[in-house]
């Protein structure tokens, strides 16, 4: 009797465990959905704003290439200077879920067929190498952006300090000249420009395949746990 109430007893708490887990287990996989749901979402947004800066780019060097400069060449500068190749549209990942799967050793609840392999394919070196890109690709940026002074005026884009505390850009003057219309400083900067839309190719190819895998996981997960 006393061997069976023991066996009983641990029955039931494997039972209990093993609702606990599962109830874990879809706990965790709703919140990477979610995750999933925002990612694909910004994935979408990055990559459109991406495919617009290596086109505008394009546009960008060959005005810098121009034999010479009209008055309204000098303003065009300016304006794509400061929308093409002075700032980064980088992917902030939605990775708290797996996290907090990896650091707390629960990724073990994951014992569905296929289904922690298809996690891993997504949070695994694809993701940390496009991470790796855009850090390279934010440096050939800053590069860029402290070597625009040498052609830029930038007394003529400043931010204002508004009464409420917000801030707004003063509107631009009709005249914008730069600062040196020499063949090889503007050759130079566009060489460095050419470079960043060269790191942004690489980027948008990473960025591509990473929606595919986060698209391909969050159709994966809400077939295989009925969660939409």
């Amino acid at each position: 009797m006393i061997f069976l109430a023991v066996t009983l007893g641990f029955f039931a708490e494997s039972i209990r465990e093993n609702l606990t887990d599962h109830s874990k287990e879809k706990e965790y996989v709703k919140s990477m959905i979610a995750d999933l749901k925002n990612d694909t979402a910004m994935l979408r947004e990055i990559i459109d704003v991406n495919i617009r800066r290596v086109s505008g780019i394009d546009t960008f060097s060959s005005l810098l290439n121009k034999v010479s400069l009209t008055v309204d060449d000098e303003k065009q500068l300016y304006i794509l200077n400061s929308r093409y190749a002075s700032n980064v549209a980088s992917m902030d990942w939605s990775d708290g879920t797996i996290r907090q799967l990896l650091t707390s050793g629960n990724l073990r609840l994951m014992s569905g067929q296929g289904v922690s392999d298809s996690i891993m394919n997504y949070y695994g070196p694809l993701k940390d190498l496009a991470s790796g890109q855009a850090n390279v690709l934010s440096e050939a940026v800053k590069r860029a952006y402290f070597t625009a002074e040498d052609i830029f005026d930038r007394s003529y884009i400043r931010v204002i300090m508004n009464k409420d505390s917000s801030f707004s850009r003063k509107p631009l003057p009709d005249t914008m000249s730069v600062l040196t219309t020499d063949k090889a400083v503007l050759k130079k900067y566009s060489q460095m420009v050419l470079t960043t839309q060269g790191l942004i190719n690489n980027y948008l190819d990473m960025l591509f395949h990473m929606y595919k895998r986060a698209d391909a996981l969050l159709l994966f997960l809400q077939d295989k746990y009925d969660i939409n």
